[in-house]
């Protein structure tokens, strides 16, 4: 295999015109629709202690259904908000399948922790938590500016942690307002899992990294060498525009696979990104 076809040699991003932006688009005029035409018992998912192939269909559909317009208007708000952020990443399939696996996670999560107790469940909330967290992954230091809050502008990873631990507050002390909490946090675990298997190691932050599995052997690794850039004729040995050599490439991909993406410096992204360049001969 050439090492334009490892994983770690493609880019991250998807390819142009193929980015996610459409499907979000999409998504939000869906929901809109459906409000429009549908009533909430059409598409909610229904507790009623049984379980059925319409309550399968549920699941997925109470993924778009809303109980009020401002029910909506804030989810879809929230969804243009952090989506944005999320779909120069993610191609339009992936981000229908990051909508789909929080709305689905977390209605399943939240239907079977109160299996057998009467009501109806509905919303896009599933769904929003998984794009927030998949913004949070992707972009953590981008800022943003609340109002009402004195250490406001907050970065996207602190902004996420906050309001999953309101949600966690909120969920144990069961409060009467209404709101499927533990749906929000199964939309939060589905949105973290597929941004997991997308990106792998390359994400920029991953608020589990830090959990180490005890009773596994501790993994200590070889000192990080510094790749050196040769000296090619007359250029500087740092000189990021000099070709980029076998032996270069070598101890780049070496580091990249020990340590992660997020090892690399600036220079080493910049040189990795140039000896991809050079063998699609664009160089």
């Amino acid at each position: 295999m050439g090492l334009q076809n490892r994983e770690y040699m493609r880019s991250p991003y998807p390819e142009p015109g193929n980015d996610g932006q459409p499907m979000l688009i999409t998504l939000i005029i869906i929901n809109v629709v459906n409000y429009i035409l549908f009533s909430n018992g059409e598409l909610a998912l229904v507790m009623d202690g049984s379980f059925s192939i319409l309550h399968i269909l549920q699941i997925i559909t109470a993924g778009f259904a809303h109980a009020d317009f401002w029910h909506l208007i804030f989810n879809m708000w929230g969804l243009y908000i952090f989506g944005k952020l999320v779909t120069p990443y993610v191609t339009r399939t992936q981000f229908l399948a990051l909508y789909l696996a929080g709305a689905v996670t977390g209605n399943l999560l939240y239907y079977f922790s109160n299996f057998g107790t009467p009501g109806i469940l509905l919303g896009s909330s599933g769904a929003l938590f998984a794009v927030m967290i998949a913004a949070a992954m992707l972009e953590p230091n981008r800022r943003f500016v609340m109002l009402f809050l004195p250490f406001s502008p907050i970065k996207t990873s602190t902004l996420v942690i906050c309001y999953t631990i309101l949600e966690i507050l909120m969920m144990i002390g069961k409060n009467n307002s209404g709101i499927a909490h533990l749906a929000h946090l199964g939309g939060f675990i589905g949105g973290y899992i597929l941004i997991k298997i997308i990106y792998r190691s390359r994400l920029p932050w991953d608020p589990f990294r830090f959990i180490k599995f005890s009773g596994m052997p501790k993994f200590t690794p070889p000192p990080a060498s510094q790749p050196r850039p040769e000296s090619t004729g007359s250029r500087p040995a740092n000189d990021v525009n000099a070709p980029v050599t076998q032996r270069e490439l070598d101890a780049l991909l070496d580091k990249l696979s020990r340590d992660g993406i997020n090892s690399l410096s600036e220079y080493e992204l910049e040189r990795l990104k140039k000896a991809r360049r050079q063998m699609r001969g664009e160089e």
